[in-house]
């Protein structure tokens, strides 16, 4: 029988894509995490990952197992918890506008599952926070901040938009394509930057929100290049003929014990 230990390193792993990071949010050392795994994959007679320096890609075997196990690892996780009728925690998050939830989520997902007394509830300014998933220039006053990521800006097009067959743009391709503005995130349009024939066509409110109007062919956007990753219905270009800049990305915590400890096993530093 696969012990309970093994299948939540196992969940972890899958959901946040490395064993450093599954130990982190399980409590334990990544040798500890590699070697479940790997007798795992010994008893199993296949591999569950594929191993790369970029982290884990689960093979169609892990993929299965992953669905059938998943509920029942989190039931038995919290099986204590609800007998015992134990304390809850409520953790506020904070994730900033222009931060796409999936890049927090399967860390939260592993935490929770061990230590199932956390409630994670989101709150729309990050002073009011725990934890915060933002970029250095958001950081509230109060909180210690870590970073994660740094990566350029590109421009966002439509999958069918004139400029998505150009290796990338100049400024001057930009003079006909109306712009999506990004009011919530300071400095990211690069305003300053485009032709002054260049007109808004919407205000977003977040970058989920701005990604599917792009998609929608409503207008282009400067984006952190990582928000292509998945999407096959936009079309990130480099900018050939100026800086768009970078952004730099990070969690930040209160100072306090437990808001440091659970920045430390959500977030890898």
């Amino acid at each position: 029988m696969i012990d309970l230990n093994t299948l939540r390193y196992f969940t972890s792993a899958f959901e946040t894509g490395t064993f450093s990071q599954a130990a982190r949010v399980n409590g334990v050392s990544q040798p500890t995490v590699s070697a479940a795994i790997q007798k795992l994959e010994d008893r199993l007679s296949t591999p569950l990952f594929k191993r790369s320096k970029s982290g884990l890609t689960p093979t169609p075997l892990a993929q299965r197992l992953y669905y059938e196990a998943e509920q029942s690892v989190t039931h038995l996780s919290t099986l204590e918890t609800r007998l015992c009728d134990q304390p809850q925690q409520t953790v506020r998050v904070h994730c900033a506008p222009d931060i796409l939830i999936q890049g927090i989520a399967p860390g939260m997902s592993s935490l929770r599952r061990s230590t199932p007394t956390l409630i994670f509830s989101f709150t729309e300014n990050a002073r009011d926070s725990d934890l915060a998933y933002l970029s250095d220039k958001c950081v509230p006053e109060g909180h210690v901040f870590a970073t994660l990521a740094e990566e350029p800006y590109r421009i966002a097009v439509a999958r069918f938009h004139p400029l998505a067959s150009l290796p990338g743009v100049h400024l001057a391709d930009l003079e006909d394509a109306p712009l999506i503005h990004r009011p919530y995130c300071p400095n990211a349009d690069r305003i300053e930057l485009v032709p002054s024939r260049l007109s808004v066509a919407a205000h977003a409110t977040n970058d989920m929100q701005l990604l599917e109007l792009i998609g929608a062919g409503l207008g282009i956007a400067f984006v952190p290049r990582s928000h292509g990753d998945g999407r096959d219905d936009i079309k990130l270009l480099p900018l050939l003929d100026a800086d768009a800049g970078t952004r730099t990305t990070g969690i930040s915590h209160r100072k306090s014990a437990f808001a440091k400890g659970l920045a430390e096993r959500l977030f890898p530093t």
